[in-house]
């Protein structure tokens, strides 16, 4: 068998703490704009634990995980990660394992039992693991159908120890507001655990039942914790459609502001509303999605978003942030110049992927790794040209802070252009009459 050295990945890590303890709050609250953790209480604390994500969003999945929990968790993900040494040092220290597929060649499948043998000695020792049931990402909101390699884990841990391991499988699932972008939402929800065990009988009856119905089983929890879109046809439209009833049914459902958890909740019934038109009246449904696309294509050739024209703001509105940004203009430039390398360095490099859903995973792999090498440059050289190293600190601690507030400004300027373009097409019949026509589909949509 080819040679993987894995390590010893099962035993508590003192420096992965360390490490953990700089990047976990960079990941949940400078990358992304708000974390939302759901469920932790959920996981077993005593008991050898697999969890089983979706995923959608390559190695920012498995950080997802791993820093949505205080345990050490041992994660497997796609070899192709891996391919560059510098994050494949990472990934390893994460304690992040290579799975190989038919398509990194013939010649390292034989490497998964090393791994797989790996993962159950990991469990052996009462600890975490994390797979991907799916197996490969997808840059949908949209759960495949799972692949057998957790199953193929717990169960062989399981018989080894004739089934009394107390292996337990949690699903779970990942929530992205936006794949690419700096500063998006990030929601994890852990469910209810399935105890392995209790799928003795009927493996040792039939082991491909067993495993079907285990596949099964976490298949229908980990759609109930994610958004999960099954009509991929009409994928567009389901999209649209949940940033249009998202506001008025968490009105309905009681919510008295807006939250990534009642979001979460109104798009959920925002799908199902919308699967049982399109099951009990398909021609209601067929209706509603040409209503979609003629307002969604009203959308994109006026460069607007839906949340820009349900929002509807004033011109006085308008005004007072004109002024406001007006006002704060200083400390932008502040912090877009000396800032100026860490915006465009990711950006450089993740423009031309050859696939997009990796462009999280590098711009914040790259801010770890070269934020504070940058960010140290320049300091040492503003306390070199003006001699004085207490106000080269304050310049240090500056950074970071004026580049979230820079990039927070920016974002502010995009949106207050879009309500510009809304209060110049309200004088349009065109906007008129697509207003109608988005009235029209909210209605149909929340009244059936």
């Amino acid at each position: 068998m080819a040679e993987l050295n894995l390590g010893k990945v099962e035993k508590h890590s003192f420096w992965y703490n360390m490490l953990a303890f700089y990047v976990r709050p960079a990941f949940l609250y400078f990358f992304f704009k708000k974390a939302v953790v759901t469920g932790v209480e959920n996981i077993p604390k005593n008991a050898p634990v697999l969890i089983a994500p979706n995923h959608q969003n390559a190695v920012l999945d498995a950080l997802a995980i791993i820093f949505s929990q205080k345990y050490q968790v041992v994660f497997l993900a796609r070899s192709d990660v891996f391919k560059n040494p510098t994050i494949a040092k990472i990934l390893f220290f994460l304690k992040i394992l290579p799975v190989f597929r038919l398509q990194d060649g013939k010649e390292k499948l034989e490497l998964n039992e090393l791994v797989f043998q790996k993962s159950v000695e990991v469990l052996e020792h009462g600890r975490r693991v994390a797979i991907f049931p799916e197996a490969q990402h997808i840059d949908k909101r949209h759960l495949r159908i799972l692949k057998k390699g957790i199953q193929r884990v717990a169960f062989e841990a399981e018989k080894k120890h004739d089934f009394k391991l107390g292996i337990q499988i949690v699903p779970t699932g990942i929530y992205y507001s936006n794949y690419f972008n700096f500063r998006s939402v990030i929601q994890v929800n852990y469910g209810k655990p399935i105890r392995v065990a209790d799928y003795k009988e009927l493996y040792y009856e039939n082991e491909q039942k067993a495993m079907l119905a285990l596949r099964d089983e976490m298949s229908l929890r980990i759609k109930a914790l994610m958004i999960d879109i099954h009509d991929l046809e009409n994928y567009d439209v389901y999209e649209t459609l949940c940033d249009i009833c998202d506001k008025p049914l968490m009105r309905l459902n009681g919510a008295k502001y807006f939250s990534q958890s009642e979001k979460f909740k109104a798009d959920k019934q925002t799908i199902e509303r919308v699967e049982k038109i399109a099951k009990h009246s398909p021609e209601v449904f067929a209706k509603i999605a040409e209503n979609v696309r003629t307002y969604s294509a009203f959308l994109k050739s006026n460069r607007l978003k839906d949340w820009v024209v349900e929002q509807n703001a004033s011109l006085s509105l308008i005004f007072l942030k004109m002024l406001l940004m007006l006002i704060t203009l200083p400390i932008f430039l502040y912090g877009a110049v000396n800032n100026l390398i860490t915006y465009l360095l990711p950006y450089k490099i993740t423009r031309k992927l050859k696939e997009p859903l990796f462009t999280g995973s590098i711009r914040f792999t790259l801010g770890m790794l070269s934020y504070p090498f940058i960010y140290g440059i320049q300091t040492v050289a503003l306390g070199v040209v003006s001699g004085n190293w207490l106000y080269a600190l304050g310049y240090f601690i500056s950074l970071p802070v004026s580049g979230l507030i820079a990039f927070t400004w920016h974002r502010a300027f995009v949106k207050l252009t879009a309500q510009l373009r809304v209060f110049r097409n309200k004088k349009m019949s065109e906007y008129a009459s697509q207003i109608s026509l988005r009235n029209e589909i909210l209605q149909t949509v929340i009244q059936k």
